[in-house]
C-alpha cells in the first residue's frame, strides 16, 4: 500500500489535491480503491539562502512503498507530479503552461530495513 506525503502551502482545498494525487497513483499502478493513502504536510515558511525575499514553496511529493519495478515506479511518479501540477494550475490563475509542473518534485522511497 503506497503512502503519499504531499508537502505544499496550506490551501482550503488541499483535500482535493490529496485525492487527485492518490487517485493518479492508484490508476498508474492499477490498484483498487482504498489501496493508496495520501496525507499533507503544510509548508509554513520558505527561505532561500542569501536572500530576504521568501519564494513560493515548491510541492514535494514522497511516495513510500515497496519495490514495484522501475517502469511502474516511474509511471506512478509521473502521474503524481502531473496531478499536483494540474491541481495547482486550476487553483492558481498565475500559473501557466508547464511552469507549475517544474515546481513539483516527486520521489519514491523504499522501506529501509536494518
Amino acid at each position: 500500500m503506497p503512502v503519499i506525503t504531499v508537502a505544499t502551502a496550506a490551501h482550503p482545498d488541499e483535500r482535493a489535491l490529496l485525492a487527485s494525487v492518490a487517485d493518479a497513483v492508484a490508476h498508474a499502478l492499477a490498484l483498487a480503491p482504498g489501496d493508496v493513502i495520501a496525507m499533507s504536510t503544510p509548508v509554513r515558511q520558505t527561505v532561500v539562502n542569501g536572500a530576504d525575499a521568501a519564494p513560493e514553496p515548491w510541492t514535494l511529493i514522497s511516495i513510500h512503498g515497496s519495490d514495484r519495478g522501475a517502469e511502474k515506479t516511474q509511471r506512478a511518479l509521473a502521474a503524481a507530479r502531473a496531478a499536483a501540477a494540474d491541481w495547482s494550475r486550476r487553483h492558481d490563475p498565475a500559473a501557466r503552461g508547464g511552469a507549475e509542473q517544474e515546481r513539483v518534485w516527486c520521489e519514491w522511497l523504499l522501506p529501509q530495513h536494518p
